[in-house]
């Protein structure tokens, strides 16, 4: 039969649809023959296929028997597996011919998916042929059946898209794709590589062995991925779309393989200077990228934004665009996973075209606002590309120079100051205000990250902190660690991951926090109630005694970092203890103590932890380093002499107020109580205004927590509210209302679990639209049809940019702590009867920053109100 099957050609060269039809059930009966026949199958697959692999012309015609054939069987039935086995026998004979074949049909497939896209590609009319084609492309990739030197860029390519997609087994299939890619580089005859590139080659074959690897392909739970993936299909039907559980994938680890495979391209393209392989598969993930397809687009932004070695301008304007219309789809409601999936995959984008652009600090700096945007939604995933967006926009500008001699805020604002109509209106929804204190602001909008649920995220946030407060200093020219007006939100949040924060910001009243192996017990000095009966042997909470806890020491010895997951949540009451500044008095009953006179600043450095292979020599001169800080090295985090302005003395109690409202560590909060307790000597006045976040967690540990050295803190906090003089003023908790900061605790609380994304998209849209327009138009040619911004009718005293008839819908706001947008309007503080009276000075004498819009508030002789008065800026 061998000799005859060239005539084949002969019938098909021709436009007669009735020869064609007749070679093709010449084909089938092959095709039959071959599946059935099974004592003759390796003759089969020798003879006939392999000469009909030879055969150039006939080669589409046998591929379409091929695939009809798989087709009618299904994904996973015998028909398909034969079929793609028999591909093998196909390429025996012509290798570059059959697997371009098979790969440029696999890429138009793909690519037809965007006619009529749909949220997944499993529920695509194509998914069955796509599958089948990806088994082809496994079997072909033994004995470099798949010519990586030709076809890499597309076969890379074709893995990202269908990574972690389909069935257990085509799971495996795509992780199996990968190791025997880069097998065949090692193997290729036509490649030579260096020693040091086949290191890197065979390392990596190691590599996506590993568990870490398996998770990125959706194959965590499998203990031999060759074994599922070759599992046979007479026994079971692993490989139905029915027959599995599916395994989330996060764009993230679309991320980190990308990474993973653009090192290997790289490696191999130092020793092949005329390869172009980079250059091919940047062209297929842009063209992609730009491509509408919401089960594709989202994973092609990723890989064009991994692999690119270059960026413009006109891109980040287009991927703008892509991020505005994925938020507009959000307002429509269906498929919101999917336009999460796009909206978190231009974020990811931006962060790694970012550093590629030309020097630029306002199209580079207004991607700080993008950032902000996006954590502003309340989504986890989101939160993460947002915060990765914020840290690489702090480094490039650093990188650039742009922090030299300016703060992050004068740089930031700065930009900021042609979309200000729509910031503000953001401004106002949201509950923070940038304009009256960016550096708080900023930090409201980060303490989120603490409770994120990727350690990853929560890493980067604490990271994002120290990079701002050395920004801070480094414009300054001063110490990371000196506590300023500016420098102080980012000391606070801190304070509970930082044991360097806490060595040099001391506290001036108490001494240095409990850390480590070296505890130490504060003597409680409240006094309890003589007529309080207790029981025989009970533990007296209010006793003079020092406690005694060795059980404890030994659990704070064991604990060898400052991880914010560990511990557990107290329940909280809902029970309000601060209805009045005297409500602490059925606790303490009639008993007042005085207050203890003011002593020297005792810090003292928290023991150094030992390093991995560290000597104990080692390690005690670095403890005697540590341990040598003299008094001008430190700094006191409550001064109202440094903190002369009671905003931002309000500012900074919230954020500590908040971090211990939702911290489930305990540890975390015996840190927080012993700096609020500081706070409550030091700013008596203003510390009433986190009474109503603080009240039912000193309720909680009052009457839940058995540890001493955690009550000692919350029982100085109580002693100093009582005893505070009735006659001095004294502020609300509607004072942050007062200034623009009302919803300062609310958006650093926990992610909220239903989706209030089509809340907030209208006007993140708009801003997005303004700043395309205002950085984004010029210098490229290409405007793409968008029109300028219209221009805003001027602000009044007395008008909203924005009016809002409803409150945020972000999460319930109770009416005394509700938003407000005190930087466009004077706003009147409600009456409160326990207002401070004074006759001259206004509240907090520091000089307000020169992007703030908001009026000072001064004390008036009235004591049933406090009202906000024009006044001039300076100190």
């Amino acid at each position: 039969m061998t000799p005859w099957l060239g005539n084949l050609v002969r019938f098909c060269k021709h436009a007669d649809e009735t020869r064609r039809q007749r070679v093709c059930a010449i084909l089938d009966k092959l095709i039959a023959t071959t599946i059935h026949e099974k004592q003759m199958y390796p003759s089969i697959q020798a003879k006939i296929w392999g000469s009909l692999g030879q055969i150039t012309d006939l080669l589409d015609v046998v591929l379409d028997s091929f695939m009809r054939t798989s087709a009618t069987g299904g994904l996973g039935s015998v028909r398909a597996e034969v079929m793609a086995d028999t591909s093998v026998a196909l390429a025996s004979g012509n290798v570059k011919l059959v697997s371009s074949k098979v790969i440029g049909r696999m890429s138009k497939i793909i690519e037809k998916t965007s006619l009529s896209p749909t949220p997944t590609l499993e529920q695509h009319l194509m998914w069955d042929d796509i599958a089948i084609l990806a088994r082809y492309l496994l079997m072909l990739s033994f004995n470099n059946s798949l010519d990586v030197a030709t076809h890499l860029p597309h076969l890379f390519h074709v893995v990202t898209l269908l990574v972690a997609t389909g069935p257990l087994s085509l799971r495996a299939s795509t992780h199996g794709l990968v190791i025997n890619v880069i097998h065949s580089l090692c193997t290729c005859s036509q490649l030579n590589f260096s020693e040091e590139t086949r290191q890197l080659l065979r390392l990596s074959v190691t590599e996506f062995c590993l568990p870490k690897f398996k998770l990125l392909f959706g194959i965590s739970k499998v203990k031999s991925a060759a074994v599922i993936a070759f599992r046979s299909s007479y026994r079971d039907r692993s490989l139905s779309p029915g027959a599995y559980e599916r395994e989330p994938f996060a764009l993230s680890s679309l991320e980190l393989l990308t990474d993973a495979l653009i090192e290997i391209m790289e490696a191999c393209m130092t020793d092949q200077p005329s390869c172009r392989w980079l250059e091919q598969w940047i062209e297929l993930a842009q063209k992609f990228a730009f491509q509408f397809n919401p089960s594709l687009q989202p994973r092609a932004l990723v890989v064009f934004g991994c692999i690119s070695r270059s960026a413009y301008p006109r891109h980040i304007r287009k991927i703008l665009q892509i991020h505005c219309k994925a938020l507009e789809r959000c307002q429509r409601g269906p498929d919101s996973d999917n336009n999460l999936a796009l909206i978190e995959g231009t974020l990811i984008c931006l962060s790694r075209l970012l550093p590629l652009l030309p020097t630029d600090f306002s199209v580079q700096g207004a991607m700080l606002w993008v950032a902000i945007a996006a954590m502003q939604l309340d989504e986890v995933s989101l939160y993460g590309a947002g915060t990765a967006l914020l840290e690489q926009t702090l480094h490039t500008l650093d990188n650039h120079g742009a922090f030299n001699d300016r703060t992050p805020e004068e740089v930031f604002m700065e930009i900021r100051f042609p979309l200000e109509w729509h910031c503000k209106q953001m401004e106002y929804f949201v509950g923070l205000s940038f304009t009256v204190d960016f550096n708080f602001a900023l930090v409201g909008h980060l303490l989120k990250g603490f409770r994120h649920p990727n350690h990853s995220v929560t890493a980067r946030t604490v990271r994002i902190l120290h990079t701002l407060l050395a920004l801070v200093a480094k414009s300054r020219k001063a110490d990371r660690f000196e506590v300023t007006p500016q420098s102080i939100a980012y000391l606070a949040a801190l304070v509970t991951a930082s044991e360097e924060v806490r060595g040099r910001c001391g506290l001036r009243h108490r001494k240095a926090l409990m850390v480590g192996d070296s505890l130490e017990f504060f003597s409680l000095q409240l006094i309890s109630d003589p007529s309080t009966p207790s029981r025989p042997g009970e533990p007296q909470p209010w006793s003079l005694q020092p406690p005694a806890a060795p059980a404890y020491q030994s659990s704070l010895r064991n604990r060898k970092s400052m991880s914010v997951d560990l511990g557990q949540p107290c329940p909280v009451t809902n029970k309000k203890l601060f209805g009045t500044r005297k409500s602490f008095d059925h606790l303490l009953g009639d008993v007042r103590t005085t207050r203890r006179p003011e002593g020297e600043a005792t810090i003292t450095t928290p023991p150094k932890m030992r390093k991995v292979g560290e000597t104990d020599a080692q390690c005690q001169t670095g403890q005697a380093h540590l341990r040598k800080v003299s008094a001008a090295d430190t700094s006191v985090l409550f001064d109202e002499q440094t903190l002369p302005n009671a905003r931002t003395q309000a500012l900074l109690l919230t954020v500590l107020a908040t971090l211990v409202k939702y911290t489930p560590d305990e540890l975390e909060q015996k840190i927080l109580y012993e700096y609020l307790a500081e706070a409550s000597r030091v700013f008596s006045r203003v510390f009433p205004v986190v009474h109503n976040l603080l009240d039912g967690k000193l309720i909680t540990q009052l009457a839940l927590c058995p540890d001493p050295v955690l009550l000692s803190p919350v029982h100085n906090i109580l002693q100093s509210v009582v005893c505070h003089d009735d006659t001095a003023p004294q502020y609300t908790p509607s004072f942050l209302q007062s200034f623009g900061f009302g919803g300062l605790w609310r958006i650093a609380g926990p992610f909220s679990k239903q989706s209030q994304i089509t809340d907030y998209t209208e006007l993140i849209v708009k801003f997005l639209e303004s700043l395309i327009a205002t950085y984004l138009l010029s210098g490229d040619g290409e405007e793409e049809g968008l029109l300028e911004p219209p221009v805003p009718p001027p602000l009044s005293p007395h008008t909203h940019p924005h009016p809002v008839t409803r409150a945020s819908t972000l999460s319930p706001v109770p009416s005394h702590l509700s938003t407000s947008l005190s930087s466009l309007s004077a706003i009147q503080a409600p009456a409160e009867p326990s207002s401070p009276t004074s006759s001259t000075g206004a509240v907090g004498g520091e000089h307000t920053s020169q992007h703030s819009l908001s009026k000072p508030i001064q004390k008036q002789r009235s004591t049933d109100s406090i009202r906000r008065h024009d006044c001039k800026k300076g100190s």
